[in-house]
């Protein structure tokens, strides 16, 4: 299986867990190794498009940037539209939270303070955030 595949693999394991189970278990590695060789080819094809003839007054950095850069297009476009797609919000039901639900709440925190505050909803460790930290290794112990 290439990259793409296991990438896809890993992706609808965790992001897509309905349309995952829906592949029957002995189909799923054919799937993905399908899926893998199809991007691979859309993805070469579509790089070959995206980097366009050779100029005749490019350098050779030149052409090696415009061929990464139409690489690195070609990639990001597939990974989108092949690899990394999201659930099906329809495949959810009402009460069952959406990848979106899930992604919302594992954000990491915004600042130190509003971990501190989490972590100390009462207040009892000191103001200075050093100190705070100090306070609260001693305080797992």
């Amino acid at each position: 299986m290439n990259e793409f595949g296991r990438m896809a693999l890993d992706h609808w394991r965790v992001a897509r867990p309905i349309s995952f189970e829906r592949i029957p278990e002995n189909e799923r590695e054919t799937f993905f190794q399908d899926l893998g060789e199809q991007a691979q080819t859309q993805m070469e094809s579509l790089w070959i498009s995206l980097a366009g003839d050779d100029l005749p007054e490019e350098s050779m950095q030149q052409k090696e940037g415009r061929l990464n850069m139409a690489r690195l297009q070609a990639r990001e476009k597939v990974l989108a539209e092949m690899i990394l797609l999201p659930e099906d919000p329809d495949a959810f039901s009402p009460e069952e939270p959406s990848w979106e639900d899930v992604e919302e709440a594992n954000q990491p925190m915004d600042s130190l303070a509003e971990w501190i505050a989490q972590e100390d909803p009462e207040g009892e460790g000191p103001e200075e955030p050093q100190e705070w930290l100090e306070w609260y290794s001693r305080r797992q112990q």
